[in-house]
């Protein structure tokens, strides 16, 4: 296996990446400070990032994969790249290197940065990782390499914020479930059902493995936040971002009276605007944790 690499600018990156994509079986991947930035920069989304991101270098990198032997098409790329500086003064400078890896370091490698969390005592497990855990309310879960397995702070605080709600016999609702770690943990908990929703259908194909795998089951929908729904549960749980968070119109409608909501995946500096919706809502702060730059909130409707 073949890893190449191209370093261009923010305005050649498009161009790069087609050249590459005529060798690269296995899709591109563009490292680019720049498109993040844009969408920082925008209406749709302003609670994604840390600064640390967007003080990445201004360089872009392209990289694609080749199943074969670097001299089978060295040629073709290396005369397709000077066409491109030859055309494009727009991509300069444009640098190529290459390197050879193993088939795993790009199907497997992703692994290696997930461990076991441990919160109270839930332990969320890589399923790779199954025959080093024992005791405790295990969550088993395999992510694929798009989904996460707990490791985030946002993740860690709701599960740690879970730990003040009696989930024995409670009515759960995991909305952007994602790999439905949050969920899953509820009914590790005791909780008597949950159902899990996501606008994203992969997110919810990795999830329904992820319930096989822990022996457990649930409703699952595809949609969006809670909208449309009409039976009243104990607990919600939603770590998504705070500006989707905001869009929840009516947690008061579906969280029982006496029950409670956790949000998390909320950058401190948007805590505010968004706490005092929901307080006037009805909610009452009951507990508030954070880790870094990341705040979970635990509500209780009063």
């Amino acid at each position: 296996m073949i890893k190449i690499t191209c370093t261009t600018t923010h305005e050649g990156a498009e161009i790069v990446s087609d050249v590459l994509y005529e060798f690269s079986r296995s899709g591109v991947v563009v490292e680019d400070k720049e498109d993040v930035a844009e969408l920082w920069n925008s209406e749709l989304v302003w609670d994604y990032l840390e600064d640390a991101v967007l003080s990445r270098p201004k360089e872009v990198k392209v990289v694609g994969y080749y199943e074969g032997d670097y001299s089978e098409i060295s040629d073709d790329l290396e005369k397709k790249l000077a066409d491109v500086k030859a055309n494009c003064p727009f991509a300069e400078p444009l640098t190529l290197s290459v390197e050879k890896v193993a088939d795993e370091d790009w199907t497997e490698d992703w692994k290696k940065f997930y461990k076991i969390i441990e919160v109270g005592d839930v332990k969320v497990v890589p399923i790779w990782k199954k025959d080093e855990v024992s005791g405790g309310k295990t969550v088993y879960i395999n992510p694929g390499s798009a989904f996460g397995t707990g490791e985030h702070e946002s993740t860690r605080l709701c599960l740690s914020l879970m730990k003040n709600v009696r989930l024995a016999g409670a009515t759960v609702i995991d909305t952007g479930c994602g790999s439905g770690i949050l969920g899953i943990a509820a009914l590790r908990l005791g909780a008597k059902s949950c159902l899990f929703r996501d606008i994203d259908p992969s997110a919810l194909n990795n999830l329904k493995e992820n319930l096989s795998l822990n022996g457990l089951s649930g409703k699952v929908e595809q949609g969006s936040l809670l909208d449309g729904i009409k039976e009243k549960c104990d607990l919600v749980l939603a770590n998504i971002t705070a500006d989707i968070l905001a869009k929840m119109e009516n947690a008061e409608k579906v969280v029982k009276k006496g029950g409670y909501l956790i949000m998390s995946g909320i950058i401190d500096k948007f805590e505010k605007p968004l706490l005092e919706k929901f307080l006037k809502k009805g909610f009452v702060l009951e507990k508030r944790e954070t880790d870094g730059i990341w705040v979970g909130l635990l509500l209780k409707n009063a």
